[in-house]
């Protein structure tokens, strides 16, 4: 009889683990892309290491991080070339309600978390007698590349401020749709004002600007900074401390947004619960790679400025930790 119950547990207890062992998640695609930004910035190398932490946690899995901007990410997203994409919560909000500079709007955009502020900054030489946006009117800039965030941002204000790409070009200006290291290379070389970026503060290009040729940031005065929030809601306040970069005496009052990571409607809740977990459990190796960017980035802060559709994986993983949108 005793080997009887013996056996009968045994025969349980197998039963019990085939069972754990047959209801064990897979993952419903094996490869996950992500677009991030520009090599030079932030984005990139973050948006790397993310996916290795992704592919690390998510077992069956295998990972890609290419180079993007804000804006085009969400189009990619929205076309099925792309699982997830960094951007911002104000580009986030423009996307999925088809508002400029998207034509229509992008169904499939989620968001997914909140990272950092994303701070604007525009370099000029500090040898020029550029000191206001107002200065730029007949200047050579680089807003950024088409389609990215930072170029979003430059044409804005600069239009705040009576500015256009046409009149800086009448006025016998030149306008590069370029990328940070080459912008960087422009200006070192004589042939570039104005280097425009939307990314962490302190950046690792305006850095090496600042040992040569050596440079200035412009702030943007109350007045234009008034109007510039009324008419493009879902910008922040933000400013670039006086210690972000050597050669700096005081604090410079610019635009800021926050750094987020969108996903795809179409990626199951478990695949972006487990995403979810696997960045925020993982902000530590992240911080090695960009330390300062990370230094600001909470899980409690992991909705801050969100407007659009949580994904429901995401949501699940803030409700667990008492998680709300600010």
């Amino acid at each position: 009889m005793r080997k009887i119950i013996i056996l009968l547990v045994i025969g349980a207890f197998t039963l019990c683990l085939a069972t754990a062992v047959s209801a064990e998640w897979k993952p419903e695609k094996k490869f996950l892309k992500m677009v991030s930004g520009p090599e030079g910035g932030s984005w990139y190398p973050l948006g790397s290491g993310m996916m290795r932490l992704v592919e690390t946690n998510i077992k069956g899995i295998s990972t890609s991080n290419g180079p993007g901007g804000g804006v085009g990410n969400c189009k990619v997203i929205q076309r099925g070339d792309a699982d997830l994409g960094w951007s911002y919560a104000n580009t986030a909000y423009d996307a999925y309600n088809g508002r400029p500079p998207f034509e229509k709007k992008l169904s499939k955009v989620r968001y997914l978390a909140s990272l950092y502020p994303g701070v604007w900054q525009v370099a000029v030489p500090r040898s020029s007698d550029i000191y206001s946006y107002k200065d730029l009117y007949n200047k050579r800039i680089v807003p950024g590349k088409v389609g990215f965030s930072g170029e979003v941002i430059g044409k804005s204000l600069l239009e705040v401020y009576g500015i256009t790409y046409d009149s800086i070009k009448k006025n016998g200006g030149v306008v590069n749709f370029v990328g940070y290291t080459d912008s960087a290379a422009l200006m070192k070389d004589g042939h570039l004002d104005a280097a425009m970026f939307v990314t962490s503060c302190p950046q690792a290009t305006i850095i090496d600007l600042n040992f040569r040729p050596g440079i200035r940031l412009l702030p943007v005065d109350k007045e234009h900074m008034e109007m510039f929030m009324k008419k493009y809601p879902g910008y922040i306040d933000a400013v670039i401390p006086k210690d972000a970069y050597k050669g700096m005496t005081e604090d410079v009052p610019t635009v800021g947004t926050v750094t987020s990571i969108v996903c795809s409607a179409d990626l199951s809740d478990e695949m972006v619960y487990r995403i979810t977990k696997a960045i925020f459990e993982n902000l530590p190796e992240l911080a090695k790679i960009k330390k300062q960017a990370i230094a600001d980035v909470s899980l409690e802060n992991g909705l801050r400025g969100c407007k659009i559709p949580v994904h429901p994986g995401a949501k699940r993983y803030y409700d667990e930790h008492g998680v709300k949108g600010k």
